[in-house]
């Protein structure tokens, strides 16, 4: 039933590391879930349904969460003159900012 489920789920990376990234993400979700249901529920039934309950949102938050970095890391590789322009755009009016506000303290004072 797991495999079912989770089959649809992949990333748009290389199968190999997709294999490797998801059996991760299947481990941290399973032993997050096996602890919290371990020390939150009394009976055999209650802790496997809340270790379910747990582990499949926990695995697609985490699924989720890899999925948007590989994207963001696949967008910066793609356009990286870009990121750079930018960022250094940034930087300049970051600094352009504080020389203001510096300058207005300075002209403040007696």
């Amino acid at each position: 039933m797991y495999d079912f489920i989770t089959l649809p789920l992949s990333l748009p990376i290389n199968p190999l590391w997709d294999f490797v990234i998801m059996a991760l993400i299947g481990e941290i979700a399973y032993w997050a879930a096996y602890s919290y249901a371990g020390r939150n529920a009394s009976s055999r039934a209650g802790r496997s349904a809340l270790h379910w309950a747990v582990r499949f949102p926990l695995y697609l938050i985490l699924w989720l969460l890899v999925c948007i970095i590989i994207k963001i890391v696949n967008f910066i590789k793609a356009n990286w003159i870009w990121v750079l322009i930018s960022l250094g755009a940034i930087a300049v009016i970051g600094v352009a900012i504080i020389v203001v506000i510096r300058k207005r303290k300075t002209a403040k004072k007696p």
